[in-house]
């Protein structure tokens, strides 16, 4: 006992060579710990992922219950959040730009010190968040249609294709729905292509609006739409077709331009059938449709 308080005294006064050593090395061994987290954000463009990695560094400053990431191309969560009563919101900027908000959740407060450690964390995600933002942007807009933001013709055939083989791996129903607006032609040849513009945009926040899946709303190009059905939604695809075609239809620029909306429904109905052949079913309900007066919906 004696022995370790005089070597405790002699080291408040004069440091041991192995205090010295590590307070001479303290710098760089932090530098070798920034480097890890850098290295490790630079290994994916995955924005989900990055926010997983960053959500670990955070949790050893201090325990999150949530960690949200708010962008221009969407919001992420980091695997296992869950609401806590503190909250702490960050800004992330980047030469003058701002990315994203970063929005922590604790059962712990967010003291001076810790934001300090967490604007630290901050600044190291920086450059690789944004080469990450900008690849989901450029991904976006190669599978997004440019004027309403659905998803375009590619993105429909990859994820009409997912959707049907998660439904027979699963046992759960898929239904394709078509929609075609009538009497769309005579807007663009007598108000204009401004006009036709603006139908089209009413017409995708009424899908947007309807449907709860919106990852699953696409505009084929001209006036023709998809939407696939899954689990619940295609139950009751009949019903969700319905609601949908009288939420366009009582739109008021639809009725404005006395536009309307014409549907064919199709629901998987074997497992040896293929994307192809649900495709061409619901296609030709969208004819019978459209030969039965328009502004209905006509089911396979």
């Amino acid at each position: 006992m004696e022995y370790l308080l005089v070597h405790e005294v002699a080291l408040s006064n004069a440091p041991s060579y192995a205090a010295m050593t590590k307070l001479q090395h303290w710098p760089e061994l932090a530098e070798c710990a920034e480097q890890s987290l850098i290295s490790q954000l630079q290994t994916t463009l995955d924005i989900q992922q990055q926010l997983n990695i960053i959500s670990m560094a955070v949790g050893k400053v201090l325990p999150l219950s949530a960690l949200t990431l708010k962008t221009a191309v969407g919001d992420f969560e980091a695997i296992g959040s869950r609401p806590a009563d503190i909250e702490h919101r960050s800004v992330l900027v980047l030469n003058q730009q701002c990315l994203a908000e970063l929005i922590y959740q604790s059962e712990y407060a967010f003291t001076p010190m810790i934001q300090r450690e967490l604007l630290l964390l901050e600044s190291e995600w920086l450059f690789a968040l944004r080469n990450a933002l900008v690849v989901c942007r450029l991904q976006q807009m190669a599978l997004k249609d440019t004027l309403t933001g659905l998803g375009n013709r590619r993105f429909f055939d990859d994820s009409f294709d997912k959707a049907i083989q998660l439904a027979k791996r699963h046992t759960e129903p898929c239904a394709l729905l078509l929609l075609d607006l009538d009497n769309f032609k005579q807007v663009n040849d007598v108000a204009g292509h401004s006009a036709g513009d603006d139908v089209l945009l009413a017409v995708a926040d009424c899908l947007r609006d309807t449907l709860r899946a919106t990852d699953s709303l696409f505009r084929f190009g001209g006036d023709e739409f998809a939407v696939i059905l899954t689990a619940q939604d295609a139950n009751c695809a009949e019903l969700v077709a319905r609601r949908l075609l009288r939420a366009i239809n009582q739109h008021h620029l639809c009725k404005q331009y006395e536009v309307s909306a014409s549907a064919g429904l199709a629901l998987l109905s074997t497992p040896e059938q293929s994307s192809k052949q649900l495709f061409a079913a619901a296609d030709n309900a969208l004819y019978s449709a459209k030969d039965a007066g328009k502004s209905t919906v006509r089911v396979a």
